[in-house]
């Protein structure tokens, strides 16, 4: 699925990325400039980021709880950044239960 900005915001009932986030996730990595833009441009083309640190931010992608109250399957694009606020590197990181 091609990327859409305003599809890629949706949020799933109790705050949670909405599905579209992954079916849009390879297009998103494959087909826009992400690596070498500065902090600010990211933000303004993906909204706010879930996590954010002094060196790197991520997009929730899946957040599944299965049966449980607790996360069976975390997905996120994860970005790391210079000390200039430029996007030096993104890798998808999945963990399952």
């Amino acid at each position: 699925m091609k990327f859409d900005k305003t599809k890629w915001e949706i949020r799933e009932d109790v705050g949670l990325p909405s599905s579209y986030r992954k079916k849009m996730l390879k297009d998103l990595t494959t087909n826009y400039k992400l690596v070498g833009i500065k902090y600010s441009q990211l933000v303004d083309f993906l909204g706010e980021p879930n996590l954010k640190d002094s060196i790197s931010l991520g997009y929730d992608i899946i957040i599944d709880f299965g049966n449980d109250i607790d996360p069976v399957n975390i997905k996120t694009l994860e970005f790391s950044f210079s000390k200039d606020s430029v996007i030096s590197s993104f890798k998808i990181v999945e963990w399952k239960k």
